[in-house]
């Protein structure tokens, strides 16, 4: 059988009727030489049964059934069966641009480069908002420069979803992870330790759906927390002497900033009086550091002398101003 040249990964558990959309919205893209590979990872609620259903419909599209492996253990499955010369990760209650596919291979061809990214965008409702149909400007983020992209860029964001990567990337890849939160992170900033440069198209391709069950909407847990401050630590200490060190260290201080001013958005801050404290403590133990920093945003120093002050002035602002990112 000749190798399509992308394979579509779509790790299906329990989907409801946000799958149907998702399949769709594949199907219905502009470069046509891909195949539809879909995990069912355990579903109960009768996505199994509609992946079986839509693959009788569309000739492009298989369907493998699982135990449930989890996110990291099912994406592992479906790049192991995938037949693509070019890989792309979907989560099936999400959305992709008609032109999603044909301006990422675009962008891997005409640059010679494994990797291509596209804006990503949350939207509520059954409908993301209209965006441009055609893509904008092409980049080149030359290595070590793809890396600081990921950790600073929002255009580029940490998902898996909004990129395409050539199928050597993955060979020999332990698609493992330690963490079950951040865990994209983690494994784009391995992946892409990988690969001389990265590209980037300016197209809003990949619509990221938010609702109730969503991980960016559930409450704060001691899990979420702890992932994250690995995920940020294992970076900086391999980040260590690297060109990309005072990056990263920025990104790191960063990370600190975020998570502490998302433990005072809890309604149970208290219940993660000791984790402030902890975070608190190395905030003011860098903040030198990070108001001499030139890769931390100006807000984010100002953000930073704030989260320093005494009193419940910041948790208020948090409150306030601030709303969780993925």
């Amino acid at each position: 059988m000749e190798r399509p040249l992308i394979t579509v990964i779509v790790l299906v558990y329990n989907a409801g009727s946000y799958l149907a959309p998702c399949l769709e919205s594949i199907s219905r893209q502009t470069l046509t030489d891909f195949e539809l590979l879909l995990v069912d990872n355990g579903s109960t609620d009768g996505s199994a049964e509609a992946c079986d259903a839509f693959a009788e419909s569309e000739p492009r599209c298989r369907v493998i059934h699982q135990e449930n492996l989890g996110i990291i253990g099912g994406r592992g499955a479906g790049v192991r069966a995938a037949r693509g010369e070019y890989l792309a990760f979907v989560d099936s209650d999400d959305l992709l641009h008609r032109r999603m596919l044909e301006a990422l291979a675009d962008g891997c061809r005409s640059t010679a480069l494994p990797v291509a990214c596209c804006r990503f965008l949350p939207f509520l409702g059954e409908q993301p908002p209209e965006v441009p149909d055609e893509p904008g400007e092409q980049l080149r983020f030359e290595a070590p420069r793809q890396l600081d992209a990921l950790l600073h860029d929002k255009r580029v964001e940490y998902s898996l979803c909004n990129k395409l990567y050539h199928r050597s990337l993955f060979e020999g890849f332990d698609f493992s992870s330690p963490v079950i939160y951040n865990e994209d992170l983690y494994l784009n900033w391995h992946i892409l330790q990988r690969v001389k440069g990265m590209a980037f198209v300016d197209l809003v391709g990949y619509f990221y759906r938010q609702h109730a069950a969503s991980t960016t909407h559930r409450p704060l847990n001691p899990r979420a927390l702890e992932d994250q401050l690995f995920v940020a630590s294992t970076i900086l200490a391999e980040a260590e002497g690297d060109v990309l060190e005072p990056s990263v260290r920025a990104f790191y201080y960063e990370k600190l900033l975020y998570l502490d001013s998302m433990i005072l958005r809890q309604e149970n801050a208290r219940d993660f009086c000791a984790d402030h404290r902890r975070l608190r403590a190395q905030l003011r133990t860098g903040l030198a550091e990070a108001l001499a920093s030139a890769h931390l945003p100006l807000k984010m120093k100002g953000a930073a002398l704030v989260a320093c002050l005494p009193g419940p002035f910041y948790r208020w602002l948090c409150r306030l101003l601030l709303t969780d990112r993925r």
